[in-house]
């Protein structure tokens, strides 16, 4: 910067170990230099092509920025801004269409941030840029931005050099042309005078998009990364969007208009607008807090291992203790309720009590969420941040017990209030529980009676944006729902659903026999097993092998089986060895009873040598219904999600357990 004029330099350029003075484009204007090698993001073709066009030959490789992502898809109006940006300049027509300004991209799945620009004269001497700055007109035009590169001539550095031609051809290796054959013809037939303009057909883009796809085969792209890329994508502008909606809010409340545009709030008026700016930068809503104030405040620091709930307003240690007595008292109230599961039920199923301590193990477990999300990112990326659920669902049929359970781990967890009903959270936007989620606060957010709007429109975002997002401090939700429970796959990805299908009995003798039990078996419990097994937990995350991505309660499996053992317990069976997710089990079995019971609704079709099976659910159930049944057949099953279904039919056999003997293979 300089000291009188106070004119900041916003590119810095070390060229040959010496900073530049000259205007930053002035590195491209040597005229020895032929071809040009780039990898940039380009905002602007005009700009790009403006001042590549005097080379021979020019290899672009269009990498990202992060709100630029427009080369992962197939969007055939991206190709199409290109070229139209040509249109008037013939020089340019002519390069694109004879190759001598060659623009590729990378293959589905991969991102290139890189910024390299290597200009080669004929005889093999290099010029190469590397640092921040992508060719833009924002870049290297000093338009207040600032930008960082290094620049070196083979006669100074030919290592250096040498290393980044290198590093180029591999990338360019990996890239794939940008532009289709079809867009090629077209620049090729303008040039010729065939075609006075260039105008791209629906039957154009769609033919640029077959072509694309078979590019990205042929690359071995990886179709999967893509669908996901566009997913998350979306996913990010809905939060960003969010984010804009709150400093939308605090800029109306700090400025005002004035006869000349607009000015900030004098001093004293901001001092009285304090208040409503804690609120905006809190919460989204006035019910807000009223809920915040009920919950028990957890946090741990990461540092000592201690973990600290807030009393009075004051931090108040929350690690405890307990001796081998204690904790075997505490462990046989567990066991006699989770216990209680077989012995009132109507159906006897050793599975459901697996099912309970899950539930139990999660709401344990909750508070260390974010800490294995946070090292999924770093270790794993952000892909597999949807992996680790933050939300736990307990469905099932009514009297299974699922409010009893959410009820109990309330008790074991210490809370000093009743559980949240959904209605008392619910607002159409979802935006409390966003704002829960977004507190500091890991105590879980325990919700009875959850509606199916949850999983669908501005849940579903809150539930998908979250999950891919969250790494600090945040809560857990455990919650039940009916038996109607149904979400879509990108919804049930990411949540842990556990069914409850076998009902306590009825009958009023048994019905005294349980209060009875529960009163002298399970009595008064209280938040010491939780406060223990938090700082068993917290001893063991000095590494990342505190968790295993397809089981995240992995450790807390062991700590029990360990904490049995050291009361005295044999391990119970009820301990699960992994996880139990159960949404598309249950979808298994309600596809199985209607194929079984519907079979002739089950058409048969080929197509390219495949078989499916076509099925009408709307001429079978109510719209709402046949959703709700279309919504639990897992994603790799479903051809086409239309009217009608079209299923794969062998994967759609092996979904529900079906298996042909010879007899039925012969008539089928």
């Amino acid at each position: 910067m300089d000291l009188f004029t106070k004119k900041a330099s916003y590119v810095h350029i070390l060229y040959n170990d010496k900073p530049f003075r000259a205007e930053p484009l002035a590195l491209f204007e040597n005229e020895n230099f032929t071809q040009l090698r780039v990898v940039t993001y380009v905002s602007s073709p005009d700009f790009f092509f403006e001042r590549v066009k005097k080379f021979k030959k020019v290899i672009a490789i269009l990498g990202e920025e992060e709100t630029a992502r427009e080369f992962y898809t197939f969007n055939p109006l991206c190709e199409e801004r290109f070229i139209h940006s040509a249109e008037a300049d013939q020089e340019v027509l002519e390069a694109l269409a004879s190759g001598r300004i060659e623009l590729r991209y990378m293959k589905a799945g991969e991102r290139i941030h890189s910024k390299i620009y290597i200009l080669s004269d004929e005889v093999g001497n290099l010029r190469v840029m590397v640092g921040s700055a992508n060719f833009t007109n924002a870049a290297f035009c000093n338009n207040r931005q600032y930008e960082e590169i290094v620049a070196y001539d083979s006669s100074y550095n030919p290592v250096f050099c040498k290393t980044y031609l290198n590093r180029f051809e591999e990338i360019c290796q990996n890239s794939i042309d940008f532009l289709s054959e079809k867009s090629k013809k077209k620049l090729k037939n303008l040039i010729l005078k065939a075609d006075s303009i260039l105008l791209f057909t629906p039957d154009d883009r769609a033919e640029g998009i077959v072509e694309k796809v078979q590019r990205q085969i042929q690359s071995g792209a990886d179709a999967s990364s893509l669908i996901f890329e566009v997913m998350d994508e979306k996913e990010r502008l809905e939060r960003k969007t969010m984010e804009i909606e709150r400093i939308e809010k605090i800029v109306e409340h700090v400025t005002k208009k004035t006869k000349n545009g607009y000015s900030f709030e004098p001093k004293q008026k901001l001092i009285t607008l304090k208040e409503k700016l804690k609120e905006i930068v809190s919460f989204s809503h006035k019910r807000t807090q009223e809920i915040i104030d009920k919950r028990n405040f957890l946090a741990l620091n990461p540092a000592t291992g201690e973990f600290f709930i807030k009393e009075n307003e004051k931090a108040v240690s929350y690690n405890i203790n307990l001796s081998d007595e204690e904790l075997r008292i505490n462990l046989s109230k567990l066991m006699n309720f989770v216990n209680s599961y077989w012995e009132f039920a109507v159906y006897k199923d050793k599975e459901v009590l697996k099912r309970v301590f899950e539930a139990i193990l999660f709401a344990f477990t909750s508070p260390f969420i974010y800490l294995i999300r946070k090292s999924v990112k770093k270790h794993r990326g952000d892909e597999k941040l949807a992996e680790i659920p933050i939300v736990l669902i307990l469905g099932g049929l009514a009297n299974t017990g699922k409010t009893k359970l959410l009820l109990f781990i309330n008790k074991l967890l210490g809370n000093n209030y009743e559980v949240f009903n959904y209605k008392d959270i619910y607002i159409k936007t979802q935006r409390i529980l966003y704002d829960i989620f977004s507190s500091s606060n890991i105590f879980p957010i325990l919700v009875d009676e959850i509606y199916d709007n949850f999983f669908r429109g501005e849940g579903e975002r809150l539930i998908k944006t979250l999950t891919n997002t969250l790494v600090e401090p945040h809560p857990c939700l455990i919650g039940t729902s009916n038996v109607g429970f149904s979400a879509e796959s990108q919804v049930i990805r990411r949540i842990y659903y556990l069914h409850f299908a076998s009902p306590f009995s009825e009958d009023k003798t048994i019905k005294a026999k349980a209060e009875k039990y529960f009163e002298e078996k399970v009595g008064k419990v209280d938040d010491s097993l939780f406060r223990y097994f938090l700082s068993e937990f917290v001893k063991r995350i000095n590494d990342d092998k505190f968790y295993r991505i397809e089981d995240p309660l992995f450790l807390s499996r062991e700590i029990f089986n360990e904490m049995f053992e050291k009361a005295g317990f044999e391990r119970p069976d009820f301990i699960s060895q992994s996880p139990c997710g159960d949404y598309y089990k249950i979808g298994s079995q309600e596809w199985q009873a209607l194929f079984l019971t519907r079979r002739k609704d089950f058409k048969e079709m080929k197509d390219e040598g495949e078989k499916y099976f076509v099925v009408d659910l709307k001429s079978i159930y109510e719209s709402k219904d046949a959703e709700t049944l279309k919504n639990k057949l897992p994603p790799s099953v479903v051809k086409s999600s239309g009217t009608p279904l079209i299923l794969h039919k062998e994967r759609f056999l092996q979904f529900i357990g079906h298996k042909q003997g010879l007899f039925g293979k012969i008539f089928s």
